[in-house]
């Protein structure tokens, strides 16, 4: 399917909500729908995004508003919506807040879009894509979390900055948890083809890990109201085009695990995944490190351990 012929609603009109908005339209997307409670917010970033397209030759039909009913017909849904992290709060604190926005939210879905694909960019956005899951009723390969593909690419970053290289030479991936759980996998780094355990120090790849692991929080740190928006928007795009090609891309997302790896099955965690216009057509078990599947496990069970907990205290409120 072309990009022009198809329909991406946006939950959540704030920086990255926007961010994506503005770069579904360069890459003239035929519809975006920007839905948020402020619906002047969205109305107006709308404008200000749909004006841009006479510069730059795009016809892409965008609008805004706090209507859900907008979304109805989206073959692709983005969730962004919900409270930000603030310094020194966690993502799972974020988890009582955003679950109950984010089950609203797929509960229009499931009305007026009950063919999407949904991504979810809300935090603690792995636990959050196992409650759209549930809440949508949709299949598993039609529900995701991005997480990987971002942490992935601040990681490529400072390996590119601490051995001065390109970053268009740089290829790394991270699986696991979005957050202080991740597993960057240093096995799979690599510069041009050559493995990156090859050109640089175990040092240098313990700073690199420790910027990425942290880089969300030192953002978070510099910006003081809000985190990054511009790099999680092209991530999500990433996995908007991969959603449309028939041909699958090897991208770490987050997805319900299905006992890969030994993984609970209904745990959803940012695995290596072919990812297609039938949406998430297999989970890749690749051989890692046994500390790698250890971390990975740990991982899994900091994000079932917080939604279990969320769950009981939902039954028992």
């Amino acid at each position: 399917m072309l990009a022009n012929e198809v329909k991406v609603a946006v939950f959540g009109a704030g920086g990255t909500g926007g961010a994506i908005a503005e770069l579904l339209l360069y890459d003239n997307f035929g519809e975006i729908a920007l839905i948020d409670v402020n619906g002047a917010l969205a109305e107006g970033k709308a404008l200000d995004i749909g004006q841009a397209g006479v510069l730059t030759g795009r016809d892409s039909r965008i609008y805004g508003g706090n209507d859900p009913a907008i979304c109805t017909g989206a073959q692709i849904v983005v969730i962004t919506a919900g409270i930000g992290r603030r310094p020194g709060l966690a993502r799972e604190e974020l988890l009582a807040t955003n679950a109950q926005i984010v089950r609203e939210i797929c509960e229009e879905i499931k009305q007026r879009a009950p063919d999407a694909f949904v991504i979810v960019l809300t935090n603690p956005a792995d636990i959050l894509a196992r409650t759209a899951w549930e809440a949508t009723g949709f299949p598993a390969n039609r529900v995701m979390a991005q997480g990987g593909i971002l942490d992935s690419a601040r990681l490529a970053t400072w390996i590119a900055a601490l051995c001065d290289v390109s970053q268009r030479d740089v290829r790394a991936m991270v699986l696991g948890g979005h957050g202080d759980h991740m597993l960057p996998v240093r096995q799979f780094a690599s510069i041009h083809g050559i493995p990156a355990t090859l050109l640089m120090s175990d040092e240098l790849w313990q700073t690199a890990v420790e910027h990425t692991r942290y880089g969300g929080g030192e953002i978070l740190s510099k910006f003081a109201t809000h985190g990054a928006a511009v790099t999680p928007a092209h991530a999500v795009v990433a996995m908007i085009h991969a959603l449309l090609s028939p041909v699958p891309q090897v991208l770490p997302v987050s997805v319900r695990s299905e006992g890969a790896y030994g993984l609970p099955e209904d745990v959803f965690i940012g695995l290596p995944v072919k990812l297609s216009h039938k949406g998430v057509e297999a989970v890749l078990e690749l051989p890692l490190d046994e500390d790698d599947i250890t971390q990975l496990h740990r991982s899994a069970a900091v994000l079932d351990n917080a939604f279990q907990t969320w769950r009981n205290r939902q039954s028992s409120s």
